[in-house]
C-alpha cells in the first residue's frame, strides 16, 4: 500500500533535514577549533592504495628419468587360518563353553543358544525314523521270502506242465488207435473171404459157415478195439483239461514272481524319507543354535555373554591358528583392480623402523579370484605372505608397497605442469618471449611424476598454472 504524504508531513521532513545540516556544521567548526592550536606537522599523511602484484607462474623443465608407479597401503599382522564364527539363527545365548585364549579342537561346541525342547523332539524323530526303517526292512525280508517261495512254486508247476505234455502223447492212446485200425483191417479181410466163398457155389456149406464165423469174430474184435480206443481218447481229453488248468496256474505263478520282484510298497520307503527329513530338520535347528570349532585353534575374541541376544550371521567368536601369521588389508575396488596374486611387495613394520622385508600377495578377495578350497566365502581381505622366517607379533601394523609399473629413460613432468580441458591434455611451452600450447599424450601417472609420451622434448620449459 503506497503511503500518502500531506503538506504538513512534507514540511516536517524539510525541517528535520535543515536541523541535521545545522548540527553537522556545528560539529565541523568545533573540530576545526580544537585543531587550530596544534602543529600542522602532526597531521597524518593518507596511505596510498598499493598496486596489485601479479604473481609469477611457476615453470618446469621437461626431464628424462625413471618413473615408478607404486601402491602403498597399511596392513595388519593376522593369522593365516582365521574364521569368524556366528549363529545361523537368532536367539538368546544359553552357554559359552570357552574363554578368550583357550585352545580348542575341531568339533568342539564353543557356544550354544537356548534350544528349548529341540533335543526331545530330535529323540522322538529319531525313534520314528528307526521304526520306519524297521518296517521297511521287515517288508523287504518278507518280500524276499515270498519271492523264493513263488519261484519254487513256479518251477513245480512248470514240471507238472511238462509231465502233462508227455502224458498227452502216451502209448495207451497210440496202442488203442493201432489196435482199432488192425481190427478194421481184419474185419475187412474176413468179409472179403466170405464174399469169395459165396461166389464159389461149389464150395461146401460148412466151409462157408466157417468164413461167416470169422466175420463175426472180426466184428466182435472191432467192437472191443473201438471201446478201448474210446476209453483212451476220453483219458487223453481229460489230460488236456488238466494241462489247461496247469497252464493257468503257471501264468499266476509267473505273475506272482514278477510282482515280488518289483520290490516292497513304495509308501514304506516314503515313510522312511519323511522321518529322515524330520530328523535332519531338527538336527539342523540344533546345529544352527551351536557354534562348533571348524578346526584346531585358539579363541581370539568373544563378542557375547550368556543371557545376551545373538543375531543370526553376526560374528560371535573369532577362531584362529596364531602360529602361522601373514599381513592382511582391506582395500577398495580401485586398488584391487591393480593387484594380482603373486605380485611382490616391500614391507616395513611400524614397530621396527628402518627395516624392510619382502613378501608376495597370496590371496585377493574372493569376488575377484573365486572361492578357493578351505577359504571362507565372506573373506574380503588381501593376504600377503612374508618371505623368510620372521618373528611377527599378532596385530602389528605394516606398511606395504607394491610396484605396479616401472619405466626408465622416459620424459616426465610434475602433475602441476599439466593442463586439461574437455578431455584434452596439453602444456604451455615457454619459447623465448612467446608461449604456445602443445597437446601431449600421457603414460604412467604418479603423484609426483607423469610420463609424457608425445608432445614435448627434454629440456623444454613448461609454464604451470
Amino acid at each position: 500500500m503506497k503511503q500518502k504524504f500531506t503538506k504538513k508531513k512534507i514540511k516536517n521532513l524539510r525541517h528535520l533535514r535543515s536541523s541535521a545540516s545545522h548540527y553537522l556544521l556545528l560539529l565541523f567548526l568545533l573540530l576545526a577549533a580544537c585543531n587550530a592550536g596544534g602543529d600542522t606537522a602532526d597531521l597524518t599523511t593518507p596511505t596510498p592504495i598499493p598496486t596489485p602484484v601479479v604473481p609469477e607462474r611457476p615453470t618446469y623443465v621437461v626431464e628424462r628419468g625413471t618413473i615408478v608407479n607404486t601402491l602403498e597401503f597399511t596392513g595388519r599382522i593376522s593369522p593365516v587360518l582365521e574364521q569368524d564364527l556366528f549363529f545361523r539363527s537368532d536367539g538368546f545365548v544359553d552357554q559359552i563353553f570357552v574363554q578368550r585364549g583357550d585352545r580348542v579342537q575341531a568339533g568342539d561346541v564353543l557356544a550354544q543358544l537356548e534350544i528349548g525342547n529341540l533335543e526331545n523332539q530330535q529323540a522322538q524323530a529319531q525313534v520314528a525314523l528307526e521304526t520306519a526303517e524297521i518296517r521297511l526292512a521287515k517288508a523287504e525280508q518278507d518280500r524276499q521270502d515270498a519271492l523264493v517261495e513263488a519261484q519254487l512254486n513256479l518251477e513245480r508247476i512248470q514240471l507238472q506242465v511238462q509231465r502233462g505234455q508227455t502224458a498227452a502223447g502216451s502209448a495207451a492212446l497210440v496202442s488203442a488207435q493201432i489196435e482199432l485200425e488192425n481190427a478194421h483191417q481184419r474185419l475187412a479181410d474176413a468179409e472179403y473171404e466170405l464174399q469169395k466163398s459165396r461166389d464159389r457155389e461149389w464150395e461146401p456149406e460148412d466151409l462157408r459157415q466157417q468164413y461167416e464165423r470169422g466175420v463175426a469174430q472180426a466184428e466182435n474184435a472191432l467192437a472191443v478195439a473201438q471201446a478201448r480206443y474210446n476209453d483212451a481218447l476220453a483219458a487223453s481229453r481229460g489230460g488236456s483239461l488238466e494241462r489247461q488248468i496247469l497252464e493257468k496256474d503257471l501264468e499266476l505263478a509267473e505273475l506272482r514272481v514278477e510282482q515280488l520282484e518289483r520290490g516292497v510298497d513304495p509308501l514304506l520307503a516314503l515313510d522312511v524319507d519323511r522321518a529322515q527329513l524330520d530328523v535332519d530338520r531338527i538336527t539342523r535347528q540344533i546345529a544352527d543354535a551351536q557354534l562348533v570349532a571348524p578346526f584346531d585353534g585358539e579363541v581370539l575374541s568373544i563378542g557375547v555373554r550368556a543371557g545376551s541376544r545373538a543375531e543370526a550371521f553376526r560374528t560371535v567368536i573369532v577362531l584362529a591358528e596364531p602360529e602361522e601369521l601373514e599381513i592382511t588389508a582391506e582395500l577398495g575396488r580401485e586398488a584391487l583392480n591393480e593387484l594380482s596374486v603373486g605380485q611382490e611387495a616391500t614391507i616395513s613394520l611400524r614397530n621396527r623402523p628402518g627395516q624392510t622385508y619382502s613378501g608376495t600377495i597370496r590371496q585377493l578377495p574372493l569376488s575377484l579370484t573365486g572361492v578357493a578350497a578351505g577359504v571362507q566365502e565372506s573373506d574380503t581381505r588381501t593376504r600377503i605372505t612374508l618371505d623368510g622366517d620372521i618373528d611377527l607379533a599378532l596385530g602389528e601394523l605394516a606398511t606395504v608397497v607394491i610396484t605396479l609399473e616401472e619405466r626408465e629413460d622416459v620424459l616426465w613432468l610434475p602433475p602441476s605442469a599439466l593442463r586439461s580441458f574437455q578431455a584434452r591434455n596439453f602444456v604451455v611451452i615457454q619459447d623465448g618471449e612467446s608461449q604456445r600450447r602443445v597437446d601431449i599424450r600421457l603414460g604412467i601417472q604418479t603423484p609426483s611424476r607423469v610420463e609424457i609420451l608425445e608432445g614435448v622434448e627434454e629440456g623444454q620449459v613448461v609454464i604451470g598454472e
